[in-house]
């Protein structure tokens, strides 16, 4: 068993929103040029250095055989070493109890999505 594991930071412009050690996977999606749009990533330990634009949309994290399922407001995620940084404008946990988290993520990110004008709206360089 790898005793390895990943530090997960979440900030948002209220401050660090999530700040997990032991952290054994983070899931994201990607918005980039090359890739398919939204298309999923997986962080683990020992990741190489890694900077990706992030859309509206899912992300999760898995820690001791438990997942986290967050939406996240669009951002940046940072690897570096075994340390995770993401920057996001709104980040939202859904609760453990949820019978269907995925669910309960897509609608968060839907809704987020239905509030922005034309999807640019909050991004740094678009006016």
């Amino acid at each position: 068993m790898n005793p390895r594991t990943l530090v997960l930071e979440i900030v948002t412009p209220d401050g660090m929103a999530v700040s997990e050690t032991d952290v054994d996977a983070v899931v994201l999606h990607r918005r980039e040029a090359r890739f398919e749009l939204g298309s999923e990533i997986a962080v683990f330990p020992l990741h190489g250095p890694l900077l990706v634009r992030m859309p509206v949309g899912p992300a999760r994290y898995h820690k001791r055989g438990e997942q986290v399922h967050l939406a996240v407001g669009g951002g940046f995620a940072e690897v570096r070493g075994d340390r995770v940084l993401i920057t996001t404008p709104r980040l939202e946990r859904v609760a453990p109890e949820e019978p269907d988290p995925r669910a309960a993520v897509r609608k968060i990110c839907r809704k987020w999505r239905e509030e922005m004008v034309d999807g640019r709206e909050g991004m740094i360089g678009y006016s």
